[in-house]
């Protein structure tokens, strides 16, 4: 289990050795990783085709978008059309949903950090399998350890939010541990969601259980700070355009200041909880091959569905509601299936942290947080998405 933060104190849990929560154990391959290429370089790859779209600009020129998966990362691609119609180039495409590009390594703004690919030519892959280009967790990562780090965390908690717990990871566990956390910024891989809700447990465990947890977070910011200035010292000689950590200090320092307002603990337990909780929603935002097809039926009053599944997507039906309702109707779920009535207060301070924790409107957040644990929430949820950003931009 990797430490993230320096502040937060190793933690040496149990390996679970039950049958409720197996893990893909198998040796991942490495692909394609536009971030180890130039603007200008032209490649050829294997990729899986994650979503492909027909566009048209003001002037009424069509093009083609699409997100490309490897086992190494997505990326965005486009195809210019000089000739034929853009329903007849966009066969190859969709044939198997696997494709062998040539394609020319793009940069746009200029400096920006912002890479793509603009196919040239482009044929259809029949003898492959496509689970294989799926995005894997980083070389030298087990999902073992994170399973055994999330199972653990959840055992320390206290019944009955115990109990809620484990039948939310087992109501949805194929799914969790596959589903990614994000589409390209962070956790962009299969297990991500796992190894995201593992970590930011195993932070907000560490931060309750110090005698300061608000000294604790802001030990953690300023870790942060470290990080953010090395890069910008190093930035000439990497030749650095964009940084894991932009953006993200005004938003910790007024989760640290609403906290020393409010100046009380956090709840351990429902912390944990609303973290575990507080992505859940992106089994049914997201999709790719392996999903379950019936994890909508499981959760709310809908048939089935026999979905074409391929890469990592946006599902176009989850996106409608968003993670952070179905985090909500999945509390819910748990909680009529475990015949647990929770106080009143209790019950809308989870809800809350799930609302609540992207931290402003203007981030996607329902809205926005009012109470302690649901800034730790937010705090940790950043602080662990942009650590992991970081982590990955010093491999590059």
């Amino acid at each position: 289990m990797i430490r993230l933060f320096k502040a937060i104190p190793e933690l040496e849990l149990p390996v679970y050795s039950g049958e409720d929560y197996p893990v893909d154990g198998t040796e991942k391959t490495t692909g394609f990783l536009i971030s180890n290429h130039v603007p200008g370089e032209q490649v050829e790859e294997t990729l899986l085709v994650a979503s492909a779209e027909i566009k048209t600009s003001q002037t009424d020129r069509e093009w083609l978008q699409f997100t490309f998966n490897s086992p190494s990362g997505s990326c965005k691609g486009k195809q210019w059309l000089n000739q034929g119609t853009a329903e007849e180039a966009m066969r190859p495409y969709l044939e198997t949903g696997i494709v062998h590009v040539s394609a020319k390594v793009d940069e746009y703004p200029v400096d920006s950090g912002n890479k793509s690919l603009t196919v040239q030519t482009v044929k259809a892959v029949h003898d492959q399998s496509g689970t294989a280009y799926l995005p894997q967790m980083p070389a030298g990562e087990s999902a073992q350890d994170y399973r055994d780090q999330l199972i653990g965390l959840i055992e320390k908690m206290e019944a009955p939010l115990r109990q809620v717990a484990h039948r939310v990871v087992s109501a949805y566990w194929d799914d969790f541990s596959t589903r990614p956390a994000a589409l390209y910024h962070h956790h962009a891989y299969i297990g991500g969601l796992l190894k995201h809700t593992a970590c930011m447990m195993t932070i907000g465990f560490g931060i309750c259980q110090s005698e300061r947890p608000d000294l604790t977070l802001l030990q953690c910011i300023q870790e942060a700070e470290a990080d953010h200035k090395n890069d910008l010292f190093q930035a000439g000689e990497r030749d650095m355009r964009q940084f894991a950590w932009d953006d993200s200090f005004d938003a910790l320092y007024q989760s640290a200041r609403s906290i020393a307002l409010l100046n009380e603990r956090p709840h351990q337990d429902e912390l944990l909880l609303g973290i575990l909780l507080h992505d859940i929603g992106k089994i049914f935002e997201y999709t790719h091959l392996g999903a379950s097809g019936d994890r909508f039926s499981r959760l709310v009053q809908t048939e089935p569905t026999d979905e074409k599944l391929s890469g990592i997507a946006l599902d176009p039906n989850g996106v409608l509601v968003g993670h952070m309702p179905y985090g909500c109707f999945v509390l819910e779920q748990a909680l009529q299936a475990e015949a647990v009535r929770l106080p009143v207060d209790q019950y809308h301070r989870l809800m809350h942290m799930i609302l609540s924790h992207h931290g402003k409107k203007e981030w996607g957040s329902s809205v926005t947080p009012q109470t302690t644990d649901a800034w730790y929430l937010h705090a940790i949820d950043l602080l662990d998405a942009r650590k992991e950003k970081w982590r990955q931009s010093q491999l590059t």
